[in-house]
């Protein structure tokens, strides 16, 4: 998905953490994390033959899809286009739909090696490119997944969404991004999977030889979605899931089931100018996100996990976050880079940014492309390997639920992962966990000279508001505007900064009341570094090191605690995306040099889940009231703290 402008600038305020494996070194003598994972081979294909077909059904006006237009809006068709990746076998076969995000529709190729640059969308209206462009077949960029998954035993459709919506937005702000009509198409592909099943009919397949008939099981559906597309399968399932009896997706899909949504890098607009978010309640959900992701580069994909906390569906959700990925690369078919060829804070591109841009005209066109860059194999395994390990172990009457271990930090993830770049995992299992403790709420907020300071995410981040409202003031800038509108971000974490401090302290995170654990087998902590700058502009601002140097225990019911455990022996936090908020800049009139708004967009705390095994702590007493964070002293060190949860055995 193409978003905003893309001139973006980043002042270095805030950093999150990402889990990571064990140290070598164990600075405890406790089990820290689960090995059993780590010789898991995520990239391994199955044992299933593969058939492959393009599939293609005349383009129409379809109002299920695109709602009629305004007076005067000319009308807008779609089609049912895509691939079909079958198992050979007698099936039935669990069904994946794939759905690309927003991107041009045509492209131009640069020689053989070399990208492909997608620059207009004169396909998404005219169902054609001008002469010299290709249509920039988006659909075909997640092949490395869908054959992969289709020799483990899954029928996976990947749609193309071309004609009528990729590259343009919709005509009112009831759904101007489109993500509705993204889902709507989804469920039609299915309507007419489930046609041709039912009847035999491979006649819109390019091979027509292939044998459809009966190979599909609709009560065992999961859903991926890249960008716009990540909402769209979010909407698909919502569409369905809170359609009427009478509706045509409950009368054309009677049985349809949809056990997974995966998404990558999703956006989160909502329909109704932003007012009707889509959830996953109900079904298993998990997001990756790319910490050098300049396109929807404000991490939008984790606010329906946020919103989901509050829920208690029984379902897993997760944020599996890669540093270093950037928007566009997870897609083999989208061969630019969104980002400029480097990324925010200290994380490193996993592309090939050494090679040489093109000169001329083509550097106009693209000036992040590379020539011979394609694409990211690093990111491509990550996608491929943790959609494996999600669809296998949420879609099929034969799931491996152990799969869920990638996502979970309580398993050190596989070797082979470890070693393609640095990630951050959040994931929690509602139906077995309690929340105790949402710390922003639990603790008062203090500031007191020389101790640890107490404050509260959004209370910080309306000094950040005053602050950068006064010099925008002050340098004489037409209009500053900073997003904190209410209710949009619903995780308040409290923010722990502690100074040098000449002797250790301890900050208390009290439960809501008083807990048994004698039936509770791991304590769960969401966390997430950061290191402060608070001057402007940016370039003043020199962010300090990472440091996870602060122990845990759980406080008993008289006051006293447990066994401290090191928190570095569990997750370590690092420093690699330091901004509460990016710059955005637009210039009203370029001929005055300050007269521009002066924008910043909130950019989310990406949380790390700290698993303890209560046994790690030797209780002696299993009456708990709280968690207590010891920081050391000569080392100054900032952690955010969310919610506390109890995982049941």
């Amino acid at each position: 998905m193409k978003t905003h402008s893309k001139i973006f600038f980043s002042i270095i305020l805030l950093v999150a953490g990402f889990a990571c494996q064990p140290q070598n070194q164990q600075n405890s003598e406790q089990k820290i994390v689960d090995k059993s994972h780590l010789q898991r081979d995520l990239l391994q294909a199955g044992s299933f033959t593969v058939d492959e077909s393009l599939y293609s059904v005349a383009s129409a006006i379809d109002y299920d899809v695109l709602p009629a237009p305004p007076a005067g809006k000319p009308e807008v068709k779609t089609d049912i286009r895509g691939k079909l990746y079958l198992p050979k076998g007698t099936g039935k076969f669990p069904v994946l739909v794939y759905l690309h995000g927003n991107h041009a529709t045509c492209g131009e190729e640069t020689g053989e090696g070399n990208p492909r640059i997608d620059t207009t969308v004169d396909y998404t209206l005219k169902g054609s490119c001008p002469d010299g462009l290709v249509e920039s077949p988006s659909f075909l960029g997640y092949e490395y997944s869908a054959r992969q998954l289709a020799s483990w035993g899954y029928a996976v459709i990947s749609i193309n969404a071309n004609l009528g919506i990729t590259g343009r937005n919709g005509y009112d702000a009831w759904d101007n991004g489109l993500v509705y009509a993204r889902g709507a198409l989804v469920l039609k592909h299915l309507i007419t999977l489930r046609k041709w099943s039912l009847a035999g009919d491979s006649s819109a397949l390019a091979n027509r030889s292939l044998d459809v008939n009966n190979k599909f099981d609709f009560t065992e559906v999961g859903l991926m979605g890249h960008s716009r597309g990540g909402e769209g399968v979010r909407y698909a399932y919502n569409i369905y899931e809170k359609a009427a009896v009478d509706s045509v997706w409950k009368q054309q899909l009677p049985d349809l089931k949809i056990k997974g949504v995966f998404e990558i890098a999703p956006v989160d607009f909502g329909t109704t100018s932003g007012a009707l978010k889509a959830e996953a309640l109900g079904t298993a959900w998990a997001v990756l996100i790319g910490g050098c992701d300049r396109d929807v580069s404000t991490f939008m994909g984790t606010g329906p996990y946020a919103r989901m906390l509050s829920s208690n569906d029984g379902h897993p959700k997760a944020i599996f976050t890669v540093w270093g990925a950037n928007h566009n690369f997870f897609n083999t078919e989208w061969q630019e880079s969104d980002a400029p060829n480097a990324c925010i804070g200290s994380q490193k591109p996993l592309w090939n940014v050494a090679a040489q841009p093109f000169s001329g005209a083509l550097a106009l066109k693209a000036p992040n492309a590379l020539q011979g860059v394609k694409g990211s194999e690093v990111q491509q395994a990550f996608a491929k390997g943790l959609m494996f390990s999600f669809f296998k172990a949420t879609v099929g009457k034969q799931t491996d639920s152990t799969l869920l271990h990638t996502f979970d930090t309580q398993y050190a993830l596989p070797i082979a992962f470890n070693e393609l770049g640095p990630t951050n995992r959040e994931f929690i299992r509602l139906k077995d966990s309690v929340l105790v403790a949402k710390a922003g709420s639990a603790v008062s907020a203090r500031r007191l000279e020389g101790t640890i300071a107490l404050e509260k995410l959004n209370d910080k981040l309306k000094e950040l508001q005053a602050y950068w409202n006064a010099v925008a003031t002050q340098d004489g800038y037409t209009r500053l505007t900073v997003a904190l509108l209410s209710g949009i971000f619903p995780r308040d974490p409290l923010i722990l900064v502690s100074p040098v401090l000449t002797a250790e302290q301890t900050v208390d995170v009290p439960f809501q009341s008083l807990i048994d654990t004698s039936n509770y087998w791991t304590v769960d902590a969401s966390l997430a570094r950061r290191t402060g700058c608070f001057t402007y502009p940016e370039k003043d601002c020199v962010p300090e090191p990472g440091a996870s140097e602060v122990d845990v225990a759980l406080v008993y019911e008289d006051g006293t605690n447990s066994k401290f455990v090191q928190l570095s022996d569990y997750i370590k936090l690092e420093n690699y995306y330091s901004n509460y908020f990016e710059r955005v800049f637009v210039r009203a009139n370029p001929q005055e040099e300050k007269s521009f708004t002066l924008g910043f967009n909130y950019v989310p705390l990406l949380f790390s889940t700290a698993r303890f095994e209560l046994t790690d702590f030797s209780l002696q007493n299993q009456n708990i009231k709280g968690l207590r964070f010891k920081f050391p002293a000569g080392k100054r060190v900032e952690l955010a703290v969310d919610e506390v949860r109890l995982v049941k055995r």
